[in-house]
């Protein structure tokens, strides 16, 4: 069972995230082991499974990216996080240098605080790449829901996931990106 069956959607990606919440208590309240204490062995294990997949697909599904990932990822696409992006090549070539020559001026004992500044710098530019994406996200999302809506075929449905799951990817590696500049930051 996947988890859009868990919760009894179809596999949009626009859901109604305090509807989603709704349904995910009354589940909980449901399978919860605690209310199967006087059932049979097999009863209270099958309770305690549908539990734990109900909080899976609860923890998935209520957030939009790991919402689109998930639906990506069940229709069998890849989502990648290490390549990068192509648009990024030569800005991710100039932070990997500003990154190791931060290391290299750490180990060293040397000063830092120009390197760091030249960070901060690329960390504002990769936010706005991660807004932008994000904000791609959204609208393939929609685009997405509308293919579900007017029954696409799957031929388009996969054409289209293909394309879902590079912006995912590319999403990933600047979150990725993003994260490794704050680490050497605040260090």
């Amino acid at each position: 069972m996947n988890y859009f069956e868990v919760f009894e959607l179809e596999p949009t990606l626009g859901l109604d995230t305090v509807q989603l919440e709704k349904k995910f208590h009354a589940l909980s309240r449901e399978h919860h082991p605690d209310y199967h204490t006087d059932r049979s062995p097999e009863e209270r294990e099958r309770a305690l499974r549908m539990t734990a997949l109900v909080n899976d697909a609860y923890r998935i599904l209520r957030n939009s990216t790991r919402r689109a990932e998930y639906l990506v990822r069940s229709a069998g696409f890849e989502v990648d996080g290490s390549k990068v992006p192509q648009a990024l090549l030569t800005e991710v070539f100039e932070i990997n240098e500003e990154l190791e020559g931060l290391r290299s001026a750490r180990q060293s004992g040397n000063d830092t605080e120009s390197l760091i500044k030249g960070l901060e710098e690329f960390r504002t530019q990769i936010a706005t790449r991660r807004n932008d994406y994000e904000t791609e996200l959204q609208a393939l999302s929609s685009e997405w829901d509308r293919l579900i809506s007017s029954g696409a075929g799957e031929e388009e449905r996969n054409e289209f996931l293909k394309r879902l799951a590079d912006i995912i990817s590319q999403s990933a590696y600047i979150r990725n990106l993003e994260r490794e500049i704050d680490e050497e930051v605040s260090q």
